[in-house]
């Protein structure tokens, strides 16, 4: 399948010139087409980032973030951790819920640039597949997290913690080092996460508090998938999985061999494990595109290097 894929897009060369494979073209022009229906109708309103620029007004101004009589699917309900309303807070003093929305949407449009390679036809390409075309229409963090699973995985471990405070589930990525017996990355990213905890605790217990008691009774709620399991057995699922993931890159790691597959399958357990499993959750799984294509470059650079 991936030399299929990889027949897909090969660039086709005529001459000293290189053009987009027909495959890529067909594909980017079915994302263009979507992205301009999206751009004509959901962006003329308000829709999941409004959540997250009212949860910031309210923590500004001492209110209340989480809605307790709210239920998965309540429109502009708020369900992450604190964090996130907490880096939005100070915002909502000078940038309008409006002006938000336009941000936030050159956000993800910015993350998924930089996930297709910065490759505009490739960027395009993945909103064909129809869970990154539903992301972009309702706006929320998938994106986001797929750009910081992919900088923990080939930067710094330490960008697990902000992928963590926006969503609970990427602490995962803990295990997955452990899993990894890379512990000195362990013992620094958990460091860093507590620090990061204690801070926003201090600065708002109130928060913290409501997101034990609100949130915490309704994460496993089954209307919160598209799939009616309950959420304690797909983090199960994902938590096997991510151990499986780390040990695969363990020993690819030994025998000086990629860690594609072990990296794509901590994405895939990420996706299982996400709290909301809706369609939205699964435009996670483009992170595994530049994994996967970084880690071929990088296979193929000792070689090119000894020609």
């Amino acid at each position: 399948m991936s030399g299929l894929a990889q027949r897909l897009v090969m660039p086709v060369v005529i001459g000293r010139r290189r053009f987009p494979s027909v495959g890529l073209l067909v594909l980017a022009t079915i994302g263009a087409s979507l992205l301009l229906i999206l751009a004509a109708t959901e962006w003329r309103h308000l829709n999941d980032e409004y959540a997250y620029w009212l949860a910031g007004s309210h923590l500004a101004a001492g209110t209340q973030i989480y809605d307790t009589t709210a239920a998965p699917g309540t429109p502009y309900a708020y369900w992450y951790p604190p964090p996130l309303a907490e880096v939005i807070a100070p915002l909502t003093a000078f940038i309008s819920a409006d002006a938000f929305a336009v941000a936030w949407t050159a956000l993800l449009l910015v993350c998924l640039w930089w996930l297709a390679g910065r490759n505009l036809f490739v960027a395009l390409a993945l909103i064909a597949f129809l869970p990154v075309a539903v992301e972009l229409r309702v706006r929320n963090v998938h994106l986001l997290l797929a750009v910081l699973a992919v900088l923990a995985l080939r930067r710094s471990a330490l960008f697990w913690v902000p992928a963590a405070a926006l969503k609970i589930t990427p602490i995962l990525g803990l295990v997955y080092l452990a899993a990894e017996e890379r512990w000195r990355a362990f013992v620094t990213v958990t460091l860093a996460g507590l620090s990061v905890l204690a801070v926003s605790v201090v600065a708002a217990p109130w928060a913290w508090q409501d997101f034990v008691n609100v949130v915490g009774p309704r994460a496993g709620m089954d209307e919160a998938s598209i799939f009616p399991i309950p959420f304690a057995a797909r983090f199960s699922a994902g938590l096997a999985l991510t151990v499986i993931a780390g040990r695969l890159a363990l020993r690819a790691r030994r025998s000086g061999a990629s860690a594609r597959a072990g990296e794509a399958l901590l994405i895939i357990a990420l996706t299982i494990a996400n709290p909301t499993l809706w369609v939205t959750a699964l435009s996670l799984l483009v992170a595994i595109v530049p994994l996967w294509r970084t880690a071929e470059a990088e296979a193929e650079a000792p070689k090119v290097i000894a020609q």
